[in-house]
């Protein structure tokens, strides 16, 4: 029993410990915190209309250019409509931002995936974000058919 409570670096060990959780705690609140936070923020119709606009007025866009590109050369085709270098993420899906103007209200970010069955088919998923919250306002989502 003697030689449990002689160990040195007992005290030090402790407090790191209680300091860790607490700041854990702390991280913990924040992101909860922030989640409801950003979920609790409500758009006109008018603002969800414009959204709308804009998503669809973007994937007009990703779909004129497929019929003028190949499968191949997709990615040419989205950054010709305004999109910067796809970053690369899980299961081959690539996502694409806007580049922007300051005066731009909105953000949008274009993702891109291969379709299941079919080789020469994306989907495309363009969802608009609102620039001061950062909030997603819509989503919308299509098939492009790439010129063969």
């Amino acid at each position: 029993m003697k030689y449990l409570s002689n160990q040195r670096g007992g005290k030090p060990l402790i407090i790191t410990v209680i300091t860790l959780v607490i700041i854990s705690l702390i991280s913990a609140v924040a992101i909860v915190y922030f989640t409801i936070k950003d979920q609790n923020i409500e758009f006109s119709e008018e603002e969800i209309a414009e959204a709308t606009k804009v998503a669809e007025s973007e994937l007009d866009k990703a779909y004129a250019v497929a019929k003028e590109y190949p499968f191949e050369k997709r990615f040419e085709a989205i950054q010709s409509i305004g999109y910067r270098e796809p970053k690369e993420g899980e299961y081959a899906i690539f996502t694409f931002e806007k580049d922007y103007d300051e005066d731009d209200e909105y953000y949008v970010i274009l993702k891109m995936k291969p379709h299941a069955q079919f080789e020469n088919l994306s989907v495309v998923t363009v969802a608009i974000f609102d620039k001061k919250n950062g909030a997603l306002i819509v989503e919308k989502q299509n098939v492009l058919k790439w010129e063969k």
